[in-house]
């Protein structure tokens, strides 16, 4: 009876189809499967539609132009395309408006030096200590290697020990968990040797 009465209420609360009501042919098309905030399952680069996607994201982006989610996805797609100018401009647009997939890569793309992306690692150090204080894993991974081998000692380094700290406090889970325990158990003895350099 318990149950029944629940249900309904999530029925009244939660109208039946509108927790997936935000799932567009952008999403279906151009999610990323490392996006933490994507909306399914994602699809890999080797099988992304690029020129449906383009426009399923483009039409998205058009109906609601404020949705940092869509504007990543197209600047994801654009990349494909081969229209360098495009992906930054609606990657750099997510990454302003805080989608955090988007400063991971923007971060990603000025630290590899991509043409027409800002040759600057102070930047590199901002895109990925945003992303990671939003708990993105590949920038906490990134960014803490970049601090504790020096990679940032020209930039004001944001986090602070104990930012680093929780930062290499990634519980490793799925398929890949043997080699991303081993990954943080070598970031966290970087940052302890950090931390007591800084220290001294």
């Amino acid at each position: 009876m318990l149950q029944r009465v629940f249900l309904t209420m999530l029925a009244v609360l939660v109208p039946l189809g509108s927790i997936r009501a935000d799932v567009t042919d952008c999403d279906r098309l151009a999610a990323n499967p490392p996006d933490p905030d994507r909306l399914v399952e994602g699809v890999p680069r080797s099988e992304v539609d690029v020129g449906a996607a383009v426009q399923a994201c483009t039409e998205a982006l058009a109906a609601s132009p404020d949705n940092a989610r869509f504007a990543y996805q197209l600047g994801r797609v654009y990349f494909y395309a081969g229209n360098t100018e495009g992906a930054l401009q609606y990657i750099g647009r997510a990454a302003d408006q805080g989608y955090r997939q988007a400063e991971f890569v923007m971060g990603a793309l000025a630290d590899n030096r991509r043409e027409g992306v800002p040759d600057n690692v102070c930047a590199v150090e901002d895109y990925w200590y945003r992303a990671a204080s939003k708990g993105h894993l590949q920038a906490r991974v990134a960014y803490v290697r970049h601090v504790t081998k020096g990679l940032f000692d020209d930039c004001r380094v944001q986090a602070s020990s104990d930012d680093l700290a929780a930062m290499v406090d990634i519980k490793a889970t799925g398929s890949e968990a043997y080699f991303l325990r081993l990954l943080v158990a070598d970031l966290k003895e970087d940052v302890d040797a950090h931390i007591k350099r800084n220290a001294e």
